[in-house]
């Protein structure tokens, strides 16, 4: 998927009212759906993918540093305002200059980079830590190969 229609999507998650918290037991139950799936190894369609990836594009929005970019982002795809009322917002609350409708394309495509560097970042932490997971197995192996063999 393209970050535009990455975004469009995490945007149709985020609104969607199946995903609001009315109570805690909406979240509770997804929990309790998960860690039962884990425990039986079945694979579970519980979340379709696009709403997990969704939540990723969530997960992601929150650890954007740059405020003007993640505001950008959130107004116009979760509350899918127009350029002009989101350049309106920025100039008010962030005390941009009069002229930002005029640089949005600029502006936008800043945004969307912030949101694809924080996304590749988050895959690369996962990368490492697979691997790193899967020497200290191989590792763990071969020491109670050893440790068998000394034994022996």
């Amino acid at each position: 998927m393209t970050i535009e229609a990455r975004l469009e999507n995490w945007g149709r998650v985020v609104r969607d009212p199946q995903w609001k918290p009315k109570h805690c037991a909406s979240w509770a139950k997804l929990a309790t759906a998960l860690s039962r799936q884990d425990e039986t190894g079945a694979p579970q369609q519980i979340v379709p993918r696009d709403v997990a990836d969704g939540w990723l594009v969530e997960q992601a929005w929150q650890a954007i540093h740059d405020p003007l970019a993640k505001r950008l982002l959130q107004y116009h795809y979760v509350h899918g305002m127009s350029a002009e009322l989101v350049c309106r917002i920025l100039v008010r609350k962030y005390s941009q200059s009069p002229n930002t409708l005029t640089h949005w394309k600029v502006r936008h495509a800043k945004a969307m980079s912030v949101m694809s560097r924080v996304l590749e970042g988050m895959h690369a932490r996962e990368q490492i830590a697979a691997r790193a997971d899967r020497l200290i197995a191989e590792a763990a192996g071969t020491l109670a190969q050893r440790l068998n063999a000394t034994l022996d």
